[in-house]
This record gives structure tokens, sequence and C-alpha cells, in this order.
């Protein structure tokens, strides 16, 4: 918890159980507030990936319907569409993604999808742009050639490939901190600036499918 009813997920990566330990770490959460979450910060900072399909687990975890992801590619098998099911385990609660210039493939599929499903509010910097699925060909002689036989797309068309996904807030980089130095264990919203402001930004969103807790006045 960072604030009453607000959390914290961080993935370092995605691996074949990344989607049922989040759905897990959540209802964790909801069972330890005694209520519906109000908000989530979902840290996907410096997460270089993974697998595909737990890349469209976790999107699917925020999602009702929509499109997570599409690849176009060479061949007619390198073509293919996924989309979300039925079921919001937040129940529409507002969510800030946080993306830096490490986030790649996978974690950039996530982001994707829930920016162009107007589902999160991404925060941070452009993530890295790593979105093209490769081959080996094995060749005579012990070689091989990697071939890139398709590339993945955001839901509204974007291709994610050397481009990368820019947030909807933009961070300085390396902000200078301000005041004394925080200690090494202090909790997170005290030692990570970025964290605290998508709190912020949680508290005062408005529209786009968010809870608001607090109303930006003009």
């Amino acid at each position: 918890w960072l604030e009453p009813g607000i959390g914290y997920a961080r993935i370092s990566q995605f691996s074949e159980t990344t989607g049922d330990d989040l759905d897990g770490a959540l209802k964790a959460l909801r069972k330890r507030n005694g209520a519906a979450l109000k908000g989530l910060v979902l840290d996907l900072r410096n997460n270089p990936g993974g697998l595909l399909e737990a890349a469209v687990s976790v999107a699917d975890l925020f999602l009702d319907s929509g499109v997570i992801v599409t690849a176009k590619g060479r061949t007619p098998e390198s073509k293919f569409e996924m989309d979300a099911t039925p079921g919001d385990v937040l129940n529409g609660a507002p969510i800030v993604v946080l993306v830096n210039g490490g986030s790649a493939s996978a974690a950039e599929i996530v982001a994707g999808a829930l920016k162009d499903n107007h589902r999160a509010k991404l925060m941070g910097r452009t993530t890295f742009g790593k979105g093209s699925v490769q081959t080996v060909i094995p060749l005579s002689g012990d070689r091989a050639i990697k071939l890139t036989t398709s590339l993945y797309y955001t839901p509204s068309g974007l291709s994610i490939n050397h481009r990368g996904i820019a947030p909807d807030i933009e961070l300085e980089r390396d902000p200078k901190p301000a005041g004394a130095p925080v200690p090494a264990d202090a909790p997170l919203l005290q030692r990570d600036a970025e964290v605290r402001r998508a709190v912020q930004e949680l508290k005062t969103s408005t529209g786009g499918g968010s809870v608001s807790a607090a109303v930006r006045r003009p």
C-alpha cells in the first residue's frame, strides 16, 4: 500500500506465471484493505519484457474488451490479433503505469494496450521500442540467420519497434532531490519521486474510466 486504498505493483519481467501472480497480489491487497482498490500504480520501469502471452494476460486483467496487440508479418501465421476478455479486476479504478527507456517488449505491449484503450495513464519517459518477432533459420556449417518475421502494433495501429510508446505525462529524467537525503529503508513513497507523482495523478484524474479522489479545479 502507498496510501489507504492506493496499491502499488511492480513487474520486473514477464514469465509464464506473471498474470496469475499479479492477479493473486491484487486479491491480497483487496483482502488487506477490506474494500476495493481506489487506484493502482503499475510500475514497468526497467522491465526488459518476456513472454507475449504473459503481457496479454496482464493487460487482460484490467480490460473488459478491446484489442490488446496485433502483429503483422511475412507469413499468414505471423499475423494475429489478441483481444481482451470480459472482466476488470479493479472494476474501473484508475491506473497509472510508470515507464521509462528501459521498458521494452512485453512491457510496451501492456503499456500500449492500457493507453490506447484509455484504461490507464502512462507516466515517465518514452519506452525502448522493441516490438519485433525474430525467427532463427539454421544454415549449413553451424550457421544461422536471425530474421525479423513480424512486428507488434498497439491497438491504435502504431508500430512499437524502434519508436517506443510516449507517455501521457512526461517526467524529468533524474530530477534533483529536494531537501535532505532520504534513508534507503524509508517507505517507497518517500524514496521515489515518480511514485509520489503517480499517486498525485491518481488523486486528481477525472474521466477516461478513472475514479476521482479529488477534482482538479481550473
